[in-house]
């Protein structure tokens, strides 16, 4: 933190979900970056892709240490295992206890701890009944376009286990918001000069006009990095001076330029001072562990152009990969949280540890 910063940076990922935890300040935030959307309100769900949380009783008996033990040693067990109703021998409740103990890894590889359902930065139900999905990503991925179109993907079809008819999906939307930090590094490097990609499923044989799309599924992207001068409104305009240099502002920065009564409440949410502890805590968290990561980075790109090295293109991508891992083993290994180190690489827990 620079002396006389009054603003976090907005892009970290605890110091985002704070200023979003607001009710208040959601439909502005939505208003600005999902384009004709009007909602007066939003209700913040579970993080996780499974919406609702299906089952989580059931989640947590099952994946529960001594009863994975017990199970173990029933099995080990098992000829001889009896059910007993009343002192008196029950052979189908036998026989439905056996059958249960040799297929329990069937049934905990069908319910899955929640932290391999995957986990996202934000996510909403509007007041309309669709569903926001909002992932805040610093560092560049080449895989992200992948990552985002799963958690969309996998969240839409989530809906079909509450759902009392196919009438009652919902569309998902994502926003993605991509750059910000202390770098505000580009991550469109093909095309430096896009601010905003949007997709939908449009179909491809019959052009009609207007086109015909599959409304279930969108994905908006705005690079931080590529904000042209005018954007299309004073709303938007205020939120991206939010999330790119709200950290380097003052007071009367906020005063004489934000005219967003929503996004004025987001900077005084981001004042380092008024953080609660929890807070605080990840936040520093964050910023120690980009920090360590952009000095690594650094380190290890001026290392290969020293090498002087020409690789191809698929050997780079390899080796990028490889190297980013090894920043997340160095980190974890610096006492950075785990799931702070999976949402600044991009990479899974299963990834990080991998000793391939």
């Amino acid at each position: 933190m620079k002396k006389g910063q009054v603003y976090g940076i907005p892009t970290y990922d605890a110091l985002f979900k704070w200023v979003l935890s607001k009710d208040s300040v959601r439909p502005s935030f939505f208003h600005a970056f999902i384009p004709g959307l009007v909602i007066k309100s939003s209700e913040r769900l579970d993080d996780h892709m499974n919406l609702l949380q299906e089952l989580q009783l059931l989640r947590n008996a099952i994946h529960d240490g001594e009863i994975t033990k017990l199970v173990a040693s029933l099995k080990d067990k098992q000829p001889k295992v009896e059910v007993h109703v009343d002192n008196s021998y029950h052979d189908k409740a036998t026989d439905l206890l056996k059958t249960l103990l040799l297929h329990f890894d069937d049934i905990q590889y069908s319910f899955p701890r929640p932290r391999f359902d995957g986990k996202m930065d934000f996510v909403c139900r509007l007041d309309t009944g669709e569903y926001a999905l909002v992932e805040m990503q610093i560092m560049p991925e080449d895989q992200w376009d992948q990552r985002a179109l799963a958690y969309v993907g996998a969240f839409y079809g989530n809906q079909l286990r509450k759902s009392d008819s196919w009438k009652s999906i919902q569309k998902v939307i994502g926003v993605n918001i991509l750059g910000g930090g202390k770098d505000n590094l580009k991550h469109w490097q093909e095309t430096p000069e896009q601010y905003v990609r949007h997709f939908r499923f449009q179909e491809q044989i019959h052009k009609e006009d207007p086109p015909r799309y599959l409304h279930g599924i969108e994905i908006i992207q705005y690079a931080l990095a590529n904000v042209p001068e005018n954007v299309d409104t004073q709303e938007q305009k205020d939120w991206l001076r939010f999330f790119k240099d709200a950290h380097n502002m003052t007071e009367e920065d906020v005063e004489r330029e934000i005219k967003t009564p929503a996004v004025r409440e987001a900077f005084e949410r981001a004042k380092l001072v008024d953080l609660p502890v929890t807070v605080r805590e990840k936040y520093r968290a964050e910023e120690d562990m980009f920090d360590n990561l952009s000095g690594l980075m650094a380190e290890r790109e001026t290392k290969g152009r020293e090498e002087g090295r020409e690789e191809g293109r698929e050997e780079e991508r390899a080796k990028a990969e490889l190297e980013k891992k090894q920043i997340a083993q160095t980190l974890l290994k610096q006492g950075v949280d785990m799931s702070i180190v999976q949402n600044a690489t991009g990479l899974s827990e299963k990834e990080i540890l991998s000793k391939n």
